[in-house]
């Protein structure tokens, strides 16, 4: 029995609730999308949820595109209670993951384990997008995805990956070529081309003056609160410096401070060091290349009058005992 073919027996005569994490990401949103479609051809009735807002211009773009349709939590109503609860680009006891009436009975995710759960069926392999795992179920079961699913499907694949050159693995190679013959070019160019805003320069301006760089790891504060798209692609912007390793940018928000990290280096995971630094702050994890963190609202304090000098010695502090094994 396939991985899909399971998934399918899990949830039939049940309705599927597919929750990506908070603020989904291109990569979250896609995956969401077509595990959605993927069950609902099999007669399986699907809601595809969230916490947060839909933030990430790209995101946006997509529900635009592909014709997705995802609801917030808060939006939800009332909930079957004989339900399914799969959780997708995200794994049990994250952070990033709001609680809901039903426990996770699924889990599909590409992030390594940092806290093992039990699930009634789990799919977390090793790739550079989650969105590639759910394409393989397509693949496994012979099923064409409509256009709009392979096209999002696809997007996912080439975000997460940073154009397949990025944490990529076979997988996703694979996946890219079946979906490329079922996806929609011109929605791609569409979506590929409103990825930055003119204003979002003003924010490229303000991390460049605000960068710090101690040896090789940069650390750049944003003045003004960004969505976490844009600190993310600053946070790449930093990386491709010559003289830059590892990069760690964050702004601080009404909810706390949202941090995005990046690391070049074999011997430093960059979800480690965010998870290792942020311990007794705040939450983060992600892949060795690319990671992410937040510190809630209610946790700034802890940082004292020079949260930004905090901040710089907290991943120090975790880098050091990273590299000194």
């Amino acid at each position: 029995m396939t991985r899909g073919e399971r998934l399918i027996e899990l949830c039939r005569g049940r309705k599927a609730y597919i929750q990506t994490h908070n603020f989904p990401d291109p990569d979250a949103l896609a995956s969401g999308f077509g595990l959605s479609r993927f069950l609902e051809r099999s007669g399986i009735q699907t809601v595809l949820c969230y916490d947060g807002q839909l933030d990430k211009r790209a995101c946006r773009k997509m529900v635009e595109l592909f014709h997705i349709e995802a609801v917030p939590l808060k939006e939800l109503g009332e909930v079957d209670l004989t339900g399914v609860r799969i959780c997708v680009d995200s794994q049990k006891d994250n952070g990033n993951v709001s609680p809901m009436p039903l426990k996770i009975n699924i889990g599909i995710d590409h992030h390594p384990i940092f806290v093992p759960g039990e699930y009634d069926f789990e799919d977390i392999r090793k790739a550079g997008s989650c969105a590639a795992l759910v394409a393989d179920y397509y693949y496994e079961a012979g099923m064409e995805p409509d256009s709009n699913t392979a096209s999002a499907l696809l997007y996912g694949i080439k975000i997460d990956t940073h154009q397949l050159t990025r944490g990529v693995t076979d997988l996703d190679i694979d996946m890219f070529h079946f979906l490329n013959q079922f996806c929609n070019e011109q929605d791609l160019k569409k979506i590929s081309g409103s990825v930055l805003a003119f204003g979002d320069l003003k924010a490229y301006y303000n991390a460049i003056e605000n960068i710090r760089i101690y040896g090789d790891i940069s650390f750049s504060e944003i003045d003004f609160s960004c969505s976490d798209d844009l600190i993310a692609m600053i946070s790449d912007f930093f990386l491709s410096l010559d003289e830059i390793q590892v990069s760690v940018v964050f702004c601080r928000r009404e909810d706390g401070i949202k941090l995005s990290v990046r690391s070049s280096l074999e011997e430093v995971h960059a979800g480690v060091l965010v998870k290792l630094a942020l311990e007794h702050v705040g939450t983060g994890g992600g892949h060795s290349y690319m990671a992410g963190g937040t510190i809630p609202a209610d946790q700034t304090g802890k940082l004292g009058i020079y949260p930004e000098e905090t901040i710089r010695d907290l991943f120090l502090k975790a880098l050091k005992q990273i590299k000194e094994g």
